[in-house]
């Protein structure tokens, strides 16, 4: 078993007082996790011109998976199996395994002189300047070294989502790529994925299919289409798709409360005409609303192929959480979040820039879920609506989720989710990085400050 041990020191510059402070921690399920799930099979070397190179991200152990390290403002929950921090408690500070080259106020660098292999473990050093790290401290947590970098993302760059491995097939199937396109939630234990598209005429596809999500059966194949379809249901939806182009305008998604959702958007002069459908998951049953929201426009919500002789697509660029919809401004410049039963309730995020809102490389998704944060390609919003502008020096604009189309399924420490190029359908790996490696809640919080240093030496020693 796995035991670790922090050493916190601070010295104040102008006197040479030194504060010592000795804690020990809680090894979680994060890596564990990440060394034997295996999801959908796609830790297997198959297609291994898009397999990440795993000797350089996940081995050695002690300095990939848990080479960096998260200073948090308040405690964490010391359970094992809660691996991902709550957005509402700030981050102090972070580093990686490497000399920090940059000026940014939170990161730190490794001690690569006194960071060193012990006979059964390794003892990690990392330093923080007077100008890095400030603030009230009360906890530590062993993360992968890209989550020391940038933590969820900052002006210097974004690596919270490490692509693994990405496999591809090609399919003329256009049911089985619109089954996967239209992702919406997931049933981890039983392998069932569950999916809503729309279709030609003005219908709407929910369908239950098996994906060999947490196991893989004897028959099932990993470099092709695993699903086997257990249920299919076709719903009208003529008032929801009243105007009808060759693009279906609107996104479908889980609110997690019993209930589908879709919406739809047209902007008219300086209003919204705002459509709603809610689908009840047990019996299928359908609501329909018509909402003008005054003073607003809306960017793109989503958008489906209508025509069913075509390849499938889907672009998403909104998302529900908790049960708000959040959606792009058309301007850009602002994220609305709009009450999915009371349109009344609507918050404005201002971002206080124009975003690119751009996507990532063979993928049409713009706005995703990432743990308790929303990512969008050059802004970060956590769970008190407050947002992170996540560009600036060192050339960083922005960066999108590559080969994703759908919502991202979280399973331990990764997310899987699927993408399309015209009949080539991709599932894809991530890695989400910023995991708690480790929990390290101080007996006392500790204050940080710009007279201060501070060297954390943390060991972590295999015993019996």
């Amino acid at each position: 078993m796995l035991k670790g041990k922090s050493v916190i020191e601070l010295t104040d510059v102008r006197t040479n007082r030194k504060e010592i402070y000795e804690d020990e921690n809680l090894i979680t399920n994060a890596v564990p996790n990440l060394l034997r799930l295996n999801p959908s099979g796609l830790m297997y070397p198959i297609q291994t011109n898009n397999l990440t190179k795993f000797e350089d991200e996940i081995f050695p152990i002690a300095t990939k998976c848990y080479g960096g390290i998260l200073l948090f403002e308040d405690k964490l929950e010391e359970d094992p199996n809660k691996i991902f921090a709550p957005s509402d408690n700030q981050i102090i500070g972070y580093a990686s395994n490497d000399v920090n080259s940059t000026d940014a106020p939170r990161r730190g660098s490794a001690n690569l002189n006194e960071s060193t292999h012990l006979e059964n473990g390794y003892k990690f050093v990392w330093d923080f300047s007077t100008s890095q790290a400030n603030g009230r401290i009360s906890s530590l947590a062993l993360t992968h070294y890209r989550a020391g970098r940038n933590f969820y993302g900052d002006e210097y760059g974004r690596e919270a989502c490490l692509r693994l491995n990405r496999l591809y097939k090609y399919s003329n199937k256009y049911d089985v790529l619109r089954a996967y396109l239209g992702l919406v939630e997931a049933d981890l234990s039983n392998n069932v994925l569950i999916s809503l598209y729309p279709r030609e005429n003005k219908t709407l596809d929910i369908i239950k299919f098996k994906e060999p999500l947490s196991s893989v059966g004897l028959n099932d194949p990993i470099n092709g289409y695993g699903n086997k379809t257990i249920e299919k249901v076709s719903v009208s939806l003529e008032e929801f798709f009243e105007e009808k182009y060759g693009w279906y305008y609107a996104n479908f998604m889980d609110g997690k409360d019993g209930y589908w959702y879709g919406f739809n958007a047209k902007n008219t002069n300086n209003n919204v005409v705002l459509r709603r459908v809610k689908i009840n998951k047990t019996d299928y049953s359908v609501t329909y609303n018509k909402w003008t929201l005054n003073n607003i426009n809306l960017n793109r919500i989503g958008e489906y192929r209508s025509n069913d002789a075509n390849y499938p697509f889907k672009m998403t660029a909104s998302l529900m959480k908790n049960g708000y919809l959040y959606v792009m401004a058309d301007s850009k410049k602002e994220v609305y979040k709009i009450n999915a039963n009371n349109p009344v309730d609507i918050t404005k995020i201002d971002l206080g820039f124009k975003s690119d809102f751009e996507y990532g490389k063979y993928t049409y998704n713009y706005l995703y879920e990432c743990g308790d944060y929303i990512l969008g390609y050059d802004f970060i919003i956590n769970s008190k609506d407050e947002l992170i502008k996540n560009y600036g020096k060192n050339q960083f604009s922005g960066i999108g989720l590559d080969y994703i189309k759908t919502s991202l399924i979280p399973m331990g420490p990764f997310m899987i989710g699927y993408s399309s190029d015209e009949e080539t359908l991709y599932k894809t790996l991530y890695l989400h990085t910023p995991y708690l490696g480790t929990i390290n809640n101080l007996s006392s919080p500790i204050l940080k400050t710009a007279d201060k240093t501070m060297k954390i030496t943390y060991t972590l020693t295999e015993e019996e």
